[in-house]
Formats: structure tokens, C-alpha cells, sequence
């Protein structure tokens, strides 16, 4: 056979010198090339995505509706006989209870007695006793009861009444009304509904002798079923959706009815739907088995499904909800995948702020994760210094606040040896050693412990200084301290308070012919604690005002403050170094004369100095 037939015989030699036609791409192919990577996953994915969760919507909508409402027969029935098994059960309790009261001996005994023939004492003593029977009755056998009427066949009425304000005359005119009805059943139970009340029963009954067969009286109790309004059974039902609970007796008058409108004139037993004043609702049927009674449960149908129909919207809405987050997700994907330049170059661009920048994490083993690894040895690199920097200003500003510590401790004991000076003057011995004493308590706390305490402790050695100077003025000082107890637990440096006061003292008071006073008061705020110092002294020069406000650094201030200024320079300075320019003195002259100076601090607790927060 000629190899030119064959529909597969190509020209040339050998299989190697085939030229292979290329193929030409598919129209799925073809679609797709037209899109970004990004457009790609959101035109494959995304219709995908919707038609199941629709065919999802639409099963749920189908078969999760159907079965709902077949639970909801269900709860229904079983709410139904639930009721229906307790009002049988509580008629029966009650029959029993009516029995063992009528056919007790001593009671049947007592209602033959007729009133006529006892005295007023016996007559109490009867009426207390037969009314005590009846209350004995209610409190044995836990029954809803409202009232107890007898009356005998002596014409003689005995009634116990749960509220004492009912008319005794309402009691006895009903069970007249009752009591030919009653003889007719002749110890059969009467049931009869006089609307007196909300779910109020009247049960009424014959009493007679069971061995002689003789009329005795007549039993009337009434009893309230409104405890079935607050029935708990197994289902559970969205409110203005509960059933309601219709009783209906033989005469067709309505002897119990919790719901608000009154539907059952038009229920009977064979009704299973009706539709009143637009709404539908379905009747359930049964008969008690105590008694004549007919038993509707109604259900709005309207209110029950339209709470069924919330559930689907709601449903519905959550799988729109998760349609659009799946997409946004899908989305999202995409643009992580085409969009890594743009975020890439967003991460350098932070390294302006030091304290901003993160590291880069690449999962994936292409050029980013080289580029990465670059940029996190590089920000590394930046840490180090930055840190080496923060040491070196850490140290600095510590070894600035302990310079100006040491300032201030001289300044202070200078000031002090001059008042033991003038003491020594006086020759006032014992006050020299009390002084001795207090400064030596003071200068115990300047040099040993901890540089942060408490603003209790800071007023326990601000109370010996001021112990030092009123010993030294007498009773040409006067000094009061208004400080409130909610701050004596905060924490502040110490030294602080103390030579505002001498401030005051030597520089304020001292050349004052009269009575010098100093005040020293506190007030919390809701983010700093300050302290102010008030005197009636010769104020403080305003250039002095003007360069502590001014914030100039300690070297300028020593060039141009004079000695008895520097302790509040020093006191501006340690307090900014440590906290920050927020924070620090506000120093004013009071107009009719003297100064007020202010010392604002931040609210440190106990827990802020274990963390470190005595620096900004």
C-alpha cells in the first residue's frame, strides 16, 4: 500500500522533521486572556458562588419553611393538651376538695346547729370555727380559690372572703340565685361564669347528709383559672403569637378567655379556620373530661407565620450577607495577588517614622521574599540605632534631674541652719533639739530611698519643715494645708512641695511687719494632681515669672536668675525633664499682694510606678 493514500503520511524524512501546527486556544481560554489576574478570579469564582448558595436559598426556602410550620402543629397540640390535662386536673382536685369539706362529720355537724339558738359567744366561736374549715380547706389542697359561701338549711350563712372588702351581702344573694340550679343536679357540680372578674368561676354543689340522704346546704366556692394565662409547655412562642385558651360550657357562655378580643361567638366545634378583623386564625378542639366544658386553642395564624416569614427573611439575608462577603473575600484575594508592588512600596514609604514601621512577611519563594529579607535587615539596622540613641537621652536626662536634685538639697539645708542659727540666737534650747530632730528626718528622706513617693509621705516631711519655720517665725506665721484625702495615695517626686513652701517663707514673708500666711492647697483632676502655694508676701518679680515660663534650659537660667530664684527654676526643670513641657509650675502675683504658685503633675498610681511610668 502507497504510504500517499494514507491520510496520515507527511513528506519529509523522518518523524523529526514534522512542523507541529499550534493549536488554537479554546473559547473559555480565549475569554479568560481578556481579563487581569484579578478580573480572572472574580469571572470564575463568583458565578460559581452564586448559583449554590441560590440553589442553597431556594432548599432552605422549600424545606426549612414546610418543616417549620409542621413543628409549630406540633407545639400546638402539645400545648393543647397540656391545658386541657390541667384544667381537667384542677377540676378534680377541686371535686375532691368540695367532697371531703361537705362530708366531714364536724363540719356536717356544725351547719345543722342553727344560729337562732346560740349566744353571741357560740356564735363566734361557730363562725370562726366553720370559716377555720374553709381556710383549712385552701391551704391543704393549694387551690386558686377567691371565696367560700355556705348556707344551711337553716337559712344561717357562713362566708370566708379572700378580700376582706368584698360586701358579705353580694356572697349570700349569688348562692340564693344558685341554689335551686344546685338541688336540681342533687350534689352534681355548677359551673357558672357571672363575669365578676377576669377568668373568676363559680362552682356551686348541694350539701347532704350521705348516710340520712338529707339536705344540709348549699356550697358555693369561686375559683380563678387565670394561672393557665401563665402555663409553660414545651413550645416556645414569639410574643402576640401565644395560643389562646378559650373555655366555653354547655350554654355557650365563655367561662375563660385570655386573649384580648372576643372571638369564640363564632367558633364551634367543628371550626377549623376563621379570619377576623383580617387576621387568620386555627382553631383547635376538645372536650374536658371533668366536666361539660369545651376547649378552643386559638392560634394566630398571621402573627405565628409572619414570625416564620421574619425567620426566612433572615435567613435569606444571611446568605446574601455571605454571597457578598465571599465576594469581597474573593475580591480581596485578587487584589493580594495583583496589587503586591502597591503594598510593597506602602511598607518602605513608613520608614520615615521609625516608630511605625513593621517587618515584611513573604510566604512565597519569588523576588518579593528577597526584597523582603532586604527591607527587614535594613529596618533592623535602624532599630539599633535607634535604641543606642534612646540609652544615651535616657542617661542624659537622668543625670540632669540628679544634678538639680543636688541643687536644690544645699539650697534647703542652707536655709534651714540659718532658722537652728536664729534659735541658737534666741537661746531656745529645746527648740533647737526639736529642730535638729525634724531636719534630720528630712534630710534622711533628700538623701536616702526612693526618689517617687507618695503625696502622704511628701506632706508628712513638708509638716516638719513647716514645724521648723514656725518655731523660727512664731505666731508672726500662720500656715494651713487643704489637702484632699482621694490624693494622699497618688505619687509625685519628693521634694517638690517643700521648697515652694521656703520659697514663700524667706523670699515672701520674711520682711513682712505682720502675721505672714501661707496656704497650701490640692485638687484632683481627671488626668493630673496639682498643688498651690499662696502667701500674702511681697510676690515674686515678673522678669523672674517671665523666664520660668519662658522654659529656658538650666544654663541660662542660672546666668540670669538670682540665689533666691534658683529653687524654682530647678523645680520647673526636674519636673518637665521627668514628665514633659505639659507639666510644671504656673506662677502668678495675687493683686492685694503676695504669689500663687502652682505645681501641675500627672495622676501616677501605685501600678504606673511598678510599670515605669514616672517618665513621660
Amino acid at each position: 500500500m502507497s504510504g500517499r493514500n494514507l491520510p496520515w503520511a507527511v513528506s519529509g524524512k523522518g518523524s523529526s522533521g514534522v512542523k507541529k501546527e499550534k493549536k488554537t486556544p479554546g473559547f473559555w481560554i480565549r475569554f479568560l486572556n481578556r481579563f487581569t489576574i484579578k478580573n480572572k478570579l472574580l469571572v470564575t469564582l463568583v458565578p460559581v458562588i452564586l448559583l449554590t448558595f441560590l440553589i442553597f436559598l431556594l432548599t432552605v426556602y422549600f424545606i426549612s419553611f414546610r418543616e417549620t410550620q409542621s413543628i409549630v402543629n406540633q407545639q400546638a397540640d402539645i400545648s393543647m393538651n397540656q391545658k386541657v390535662q390541667l384544667v381537667d386536673t384542677y377540676l378534680d382536685k377541686l371535686r375532691m376538695e368540695t367532697e371531703i369539706f361537705m362530708f366531714d362529720s364536724n363540719v356536717q355537724k356544725k351547719l345543722k346547729v342553727p344560729k337562732n339558738t346560740l349566744d353571741d359567744t357560740k356564735l363566734d366561736e361557730m363562725e370562726t370555727d366553720v370559716r377555720r374549715d374553709m381556710y383549712s380547706m385552701i391551704i391543704n389542697y393549694d387551690v386558686n380559690v377567691e371565696s367560700i359561701s355556705v348556707k344551711t338549711i337553716n337559712d344561717d350563712y357562713y362566708v370566708w372572703k379572700m378580700d376582706s372588702r368584698l360586701i358579705h351581702g353580694d356572697f349570700t344573694g349569688r348562692i340564693n340565685q344558685h341554689e335551686d340550679i344546685a338541688r336540681e343536679l342533687d350534689g352534681g357540680m355548677l359551673f357558672t361564669y357571672e363575669k365578676l372578674q377576669k377568668g373568676l368561676v363559680t362552682l356551686t354543689r348541694l350539701i347532704k347528709d350521705p348516710v340520712a340522704d338529707d339536705e344540709l346546704g348549699t356550697l358555693m366556692i369561686d375559683f380563678n383559672l387565670g394561672f393557665l394565662d401563665n402555663l409553660s409547655s414545651s413550645a416556645s412562642w414569639d410574643r402576640g403569637a401565644e395560643p389562646t385558651l378559650v373555655i366555653v360550657n354547655t350554654e355557650g357562655s365563655i367561662v375563660f378567655n385570655s386573649s384580648p378580643f372576643d372571638i369564640i361567638e363564632a367558633v364551634t366545634p367543628g371550626t377549623e379556620k376563621l379570619k377576623v378583623s383580617g387576621s387568620n386564625f386555627r382553631i383547635r378542639h376538645t372536650s374536658s373530661g371533668t366536666n361539660d366544658w369545651e376547649v378552643f386553642l386559638v392560634i394566630n395564624e398571621s402573627k405565628l407565620y409572619r414570625n416564620i416569614y421574619r425567620l426566612t427573611f433572615l435567613q435569606v439575608g444571611l446568605v446574601l450577607f455571605s454571597i457578598i462577603l465571599v465576594v469581597l473575600v474573593i475580591f480581596g484575594v485578587s487584589l493580594t495577588i495583583s496589587r503586591q508592588f502597591e503594598r510593597f512600596q506602602k511598607k518602605i514609604s513608613r520608614t520615615s517614622d521609625p516608630k511605625q514601621h513593621t517587618l515584611i512577611r513573604v510566604d512565597s519563594n519569588d523576588e518579593f521574599r528577597d526584597l523582603a529579607e532586604v527591607y527587614n535587615e535594613m529596618m533592623g539596622r535602624i532599630d539599633n540605632l535607634i535604641d543606642t540613641v534612646y540609652s544615651k537621652e535616657l542617661l542624659l536626662k537622668s543625670a540632669e534631674i540628679k544634678a538639680f536634685q543636688a541643687q536644690i538639697n544645699p539650697h534647703f539645708l542652707y536655709n534651714t541652719l540659718d532658722c537652728i542659727n536664729g534659735l541658737v540666737e534666741m537661746n531656745r534650747p529645746d527648740d533647737i533639739k526639736k529642730t535638729v530632730t525634724a531636719l534630720a528626718s528630712i534630710m534622711r528622706m533628700s538623701i536616702k530611698g526612693a526618689e517617687i513617693l507618695t503625696v502622704r509621705e511628701n506632706l508628712s516631711y513638708t509638716e516638719q519643715y513647716m514645724y521648723i519655720e514656725k518655731i523660727r517665725y512664731g505666731d508672726k506665721l500662720l500656715f494651713l494645708s487643704e489637702i484632699p484625702e482621694s490624693m494622699m495615695d497618688y505619687y509625685m517626686p519628693k521634694l517638690i512641695i517643700q521648697p515652694l513652701l521656703e520659697n514663700s517663707i524667706v523670699h515672701g514673708i520674711s520682711e513682712l511687719l505682720g502675721k505672714g500666711m501661707i496656704g497650701l492647697f490640692g485638687r484632683e483632676e481627671e488626668d493630673a494632681i496639682t498643688f498651690t502655694v499662696k502667701d500674702n508676701g511681697k510676690g515674686i518679680p515678673q522678669n523672674v515669672i517671665d523666664l520660668i515660663e519662658s522654659r529656658q534650659s538650666s544654663q541660662e537660667a542660672e546666668e540670669q536668675f538670682s540665689r533666691e530664684s534658683i529653687g524654682l527654676q530647678n523645680i520647673q526643670s526636674r519636673i518637665q525633664l521627668m514628665y514633659g513641657k505639659e507639666y510644671g509650675l504656673a506662677i502668678k502675683n495675687i493683686p492685694a499682694g503676695g504669689s500663687s504658685v502652682t505645681i501641675r503633675l500627672p495622676k501616677l498610681t501605685n501600678d504606673d510606678i511598678q510599670k515605669g511610668g514616672i517618665a513621660p
